[in-house]
């Protein structure tokens, strides 16, 4: 039983790891935040859009891959001024994904490249 308990600890965060994908200048389409309860299709946050689609190298399956979304709070804010600071800037930014939310990839930790 406790070899069951170890194992099943060990893939829930396997399963559950995230990534870092990247965001170039050249590549930023467009953000959009989207206030709660607009949208149907959408939760309330900031959403960042490619000019193609985000490559993920791990478990990210979300269905609409040509967005990234943040959804906490304070979080928006911060990537929001980072966001706008790179594109001011001409700079790379990271997005820390980890799974999705309505088949968007949620991320849960931004990173501005020098």
């Amino acid at each position: 039983m406790k070899k069951i308990a170890f194992l099943l600890t060990f893939l829930s965060g396997w399963v559950r790891a995230g990534e870092w994908v990247e965001l170039a200048p050249n590549d930023l389409l467009q953000y959009e935040l989207v206030q709660s309860n607009a949208l149907s299709f959408a939760e309330e946050g900031l959403y960042i859009r490619h000019k193609s689609a985000f490559t993920f190298a791990n478990q990210v399956q979300c269905s609409r891959k040509e967005f990234i979304v943040i959804t906490d709070a304070k979080l928006t804010d911060r990537a929001l001024s980072s966001l706008l600071f790179a594109m001011s800037t001409s700079r790379t930014i990271k997005f820390y994904v980890k799974g999705c939310t309505k088949d968007y990839p949620l991320a849960v930790g931004i990173m501005v490249k020098n």
